[in-house]
């Protein structure tokens, strides 16, 4: 082997093995963790099956990184998985998270705000040591000049040598791999770089694909004879608030042990529905998921964004609706119609600079509007809740009621029971936005007919099994991501005009339901008459009172 200096030269080829092997085994402890979890090391074959799961984990991040290996690009491409690669680990060290498409997307479509609270001295430390070092050297080590023909002989020595290594491998342990890989999917989803170079690139394709023919869904849609005979004028305005990462294991109403929404339980006739599952794990999912009328199982990002939505469908009904934001954004949602933020005018006791407004903020905007002329208004108000992991950003001092809360973003730095403490903090702020929002409209019963309905848009894992934040796969989530609050409230105006009985929807709170239901529910609720709603998936279907004469 030649040498420059104190490095000696090595091929393109030879040097992205090296950085595999770097990845391998400096960056996945927590892989080897999960292997190990699922398959202790207990007999001579056990030990032996590990070295195989190692051979195979190398050879695929090794296959992964060769087409980076060319000489003229191969160390700014090296340089930069190094970088990225510590990253990831940062993360799935820190959080227990698992990196895939979804993932990605929450990474594009993170705010820079949100993003600067995830900046400690932990993650520098992380880029530094298991990044920056490791680049610096590849930058330092001289590349061996070769021919390309010499390089493409490299390369399909790798792949003869990939394949071989995986016929050995199966020839041995094919039963041990197959069941490994099969049942535990998830790990994948630890592996760098080879977790977020495949989402990266799935999400590449997803977003370049070409788009969709638009589809126009409720063209139909209409407003029904609720509407019409004596008082139809009357103003009226429903609220859906969209909340953020509330998960139902902490709801009060749900029989959680602590009294995160006392304000909430003690508004007469108020619904809280008790089995409610999101549409995803993840803001960008949900959202858009829940405003469609697709579905969880028919649900993709591509299709959402080339058919109406449920906000296009309650404009044809003649509604004025509105979008108003303190989230990150609406993740198109409201394309058609806009977005309307709160930080255009701060207010000082609710807005600090270079963080989110609290949630309460939006009720200034919210107050113009129910004031405004148009007769009947749908407005969509989406609250940051309970975002983390700066939960302790999420609400004014005087809500921290339940402590020691973790003031922390590094959650390494504080006990799971001051997490839980912080974030059980944020629910009850939003349990106080909730019922000032429901007392606004209450206070405007004399002239206007009112009712609001609050969903979170997904979960949060708090430490359970070493898992903090959310965004895992659906399929191998904890129902902690998946279970989240549902509030109803109408006032007597609404309920008469529209007809939905309290009493049954109280009687029938806990019927499962889940996301899928809120697109077809709504038109249900405000008597919106068009085929694409489905009744059977109308939570307020089984609840309509008959119709009186000249009501």
């Amino acid at each position: 082997m030649k040498r420059d200096g104190l490095w000696p030269q090595l091929s393109a080829t030879a040097l992205t093995a090296c950085v595999a092997l770097w990845c391998l085994f400096a960056m996945n402890l927590p892989f080897w963790a999960r292997v190990q979890e699922v398959r202790p090391i207990a007999s001579l074959h056990d030990l032996l099956f590990h070295g195989s799961v190692a051979l195979l984990a190398f050879l695929a991040v090794n296959l992964f990184l060769t087409p980076f290996a060319i000489r003229p690009v191969v160390k700014p491409a090296l340089i930069i998985i190094l970088l990225l690669g510590a990253l990831a680990t940062y993360f799935i060290d820190t959080y227990g998270v698992f990196i895939d498409k979804v993932m990605i997307r929450n990474v594009f479509e993170t705010d820079p705000a949100e993003s600067a609270e995830l900046l400690t001295l932990k993650l520098l430390g992380y880029i530094f040591l298991m990044g920056m070092v490791p680049a610096l050297v590849v930058w330092r080590v001289p590349l061996a000049k070769i021919s390309w023909q010499r390089e493409l002989l490299h390369k399909a020595g790798v792949l003869a040598a990939t394949l071989a290594g995986i016929g050995v491998i199966a020839a041995v342990f094919y039963q041990d791999q197959a069941s490994l890989l099969r049942n535990h999917r998830e790990l994948r989803h630890l592996l760098v770089p080879f977790n977020y170079l495949s989402g990266v690139g799935s999400y590449a394709m997803e977003v370049s694909r070409p788009k969709l023919p638009y589809e126009a869904i409720a063209a139909d849609a209409k407003r029904g004879s609720r509407w019409t005979g004596e008082g139809a004028q009357r103003p009226t305005a429903v609220v859906l608030v969209v909340g953020e990462t509330a998960r139902a294991a902490n709801a009060q109403l749900g029989g959680y042990a602590r009294a995160t929404m006392p304000q909430l339980a003690q508004v007469p006739g108020l619904v809280y529905f008790t089995d409610v599952s999101s549409c995803g794990t993840s803001t960008a999912i949900s959202v858009p998921c829940m405003f469609s009328d697709l579905g969880r199982a028919d649900f993709s990002s591509a299709r959402a964004s080339a058919r109406d939505n449920l906000l296009d469908a309650l404009q044809r009904a003649g509604f004025a609706v509105s979008w108003y934001g303190n989230n990150s954004d609406c993740k198109g949602v409201c394309r058609n119609i806009g977005e309307r933020r709160p930080d255009a005018k701060p207010d000082p006791a609710l807005c600090r600079p270079g963080q989110p407004c609290f949630d309460e903020i939006l009720l200034r905007d919210l107050a113009v509007e129910l004031d405004a002329p148009a007769p009947h208004k749908v407005i969509i108000l989406h609250l940051i809740g309970s975002h983390g992991p700066g939960y302790h950003l999420r609400y004014p001092p005087a809500f921290e009621r339940f402590t020691p809360a973790c003031k922390q973003v590094d959650f390494s730095k504080c006990s799971v029971a001051e997490i839980v403490n912080a974030y059980d903090n944020t629910l009850l702020y939003t349990d106080h936005v909730l019922a000032r929002t429901i007392a606004m409209l209450a206070e405007r019963a004399p002239k206007l007919d009112a009712a609001l309905w609050y969903v979170s848009d997904h979960g949060e894992s708090l430490g359970e099994n070493g898992v903090f934040l959310h965004a895992l796969p659906y399929a191998i989530a904890p129902e902690l991501q998946t279970r989240v609050p549902m509030v109803f409230w109408q006032g007597e105006g609404f309920a008469r005009r529209l007809g939905v009985d309290n009493a049954c929807l109280l009687a029938n709170r806990r019927q499962p339901i889940s996301q899928d239901h809120w697109f077809h529910s709504v038109l249900g609720l405000l008597d919106v008459t068009t085929q694409a709603h489905r009744p059977e998936l109308d939570v307020f279907g089984r609840c309509r009172r008959p119709e009186r004469a000249g009501v």
